[in-house]
């Protein structure tokens, strides 16, 4: 029992900080009318109208605009019914009734919990389809498949597009590959986003001398990289425990471990996603038939008269063949138009979510 409370404790711990960070705290306004002068329920209302007011911006921010007009319905019926759920506190601000218009306001400062809001939200499709439907892959060194089925299985249930690894995961010579040959190999099977990592899960013993009950304990590490630009979206670790009669203790671990690596690197990969939809991301840019001199300058006319541009870096020139950093809002088909518009002799090589390469 002692062993299972410091189990619970641990995983907790470990969740602690990250539900910490997804939160966002904001100022909202909720007004109600008052109904045969009964003050103290039109102020209920106007509370719970002010809470939603809060939920309903934060959702604003995490998903565009044209997915809001489109779901109204949809997100009206599966999120702002639950307005409180969202909530991890408020505060009041302040409060006026009005007698003479019979409307009672309320100000709060809500604190709404973004990591559940996302959660939802991505149950209902809408921040995956706001970033093209990302198809994903697992690839993870382990014997078995525990925890790679398992964190298959809540990629699914948060409605993720998910891309057969085949084999490779299983081949030993895909673990003596690096890190961008093995997102480059999951590119090739489809993948925007492949989540690489190990898990491993052993035997502790028994618990008793008297007992055939044994022990067993599993770590999982993850790591989800983008396959285009070979960006690391997050990183991940969790561990777990069992007591069982036999070696289906060591998935059982296993299966906790992963749970636990899983959702925080979800989350993660989610809380991305939101970031780059709504502000900006770095998009991979490939030049061929520029000089070192020409890339410099090529660099400084995208930033100053692309739209949507923040910021252009060259990375890598030479031979003939450039490599620049762009930070923009919009993916690589915005990036694409606005290229061509300034360079309309340049050839479209090819292009990802996140990467572009044009020819001279």
């Amino acid at each position: 029992m002692k062993n299972r409370a410091w189990f619970v404790c641990a995983v907790l711990c470990l969740l602690a900080p990250a539900a910490l960070l997804a939160q966002q705290t904001v100022t909202a306004t909720g007004t109600a009318a008052i109904l045969n002068k009964d003050a103290a329920q039109a102020r209920d209302r106007a509370v719970e109208s002010a809470l939603r007011s809060a939920v309903e911006r934060v959702v604003g921010t995490m998903v565009d605009s044209e997915s809001l007009v489109k779901n109204n319905d949809l997100i009206s019926d599966k999120i702002f019914t639950q307005t409180r759920g969202y909530i991890s506190h408020y505060n009041i601000l302040s409060e006026k009734p009005d007698m003479d218009s019979n409307i009672y306001s309320v100000s709060v400062e809500a604190t709404v919990n973004e990591g559940n809001l996302a959660d939802d939200l991505n149950s209902l499709g809408l921040l995956l389809r706001r970033m093209k439907m990302p198809r994903v892959a697992v690839a993870l060194d382990e014997e078995g498949d525990a925890a790679s089925a398992n964190v298959l299985r809540m990629l699914k249930e948060k409605g993720f597009l998910v891309v057969d690894a085949g084999e490779r995961a299983s081949d030993r010579n895909f673990w003596t590959m690096s890190m961008p040959q093995q997102a480059d190999l999951m590119k090739r099977y489809g993948a925007e986003v492949v989540i690489l990592g190990s898990a491993k899960g052993e035997e502790g013993g028994s618990v008793t001398r008297r007992s055939n009950l044994r022990s067993f304990q599993a770590t999982v590490s993850l790591k989800a990289v983008k396959t285009d630009t070979h960006e690391v979206m997050g990183t991940a670790t969790g561990s777990g425990t069992a007591v069982h009669l036999g070696e289906a203790g060591i998935a059982q671990a296993l299966k906790q471990a992963s749970t636990v690596a899983g959702n925080d690197i979800i989350r993660q990969i989610t809380k991305q996603w939101e970031a780059e939809a709504t502000s900006t991301r770095i998009l991979t840019l490939i030049v061929r038939g520029l000089s070192a001199e020409e890339a410099e300058t090529f660099a400084h006319r995208l930033q100053s008269e692309g739209r949507g541009i923040q910021d252009v870096m060259v990375r890598k020139s030479g031979s003939g063949e450039s490599t620049l950093n762009v930070s923009m809002q919009g993916d690589a088909s915005a990036l694409a138009q606005e290229v061509t518009k300034l360079y309309p002799k340049l050839r479209l090589v090819s292009k990802t979510a996140n990467s572009l390469t044009v020819s001279r």
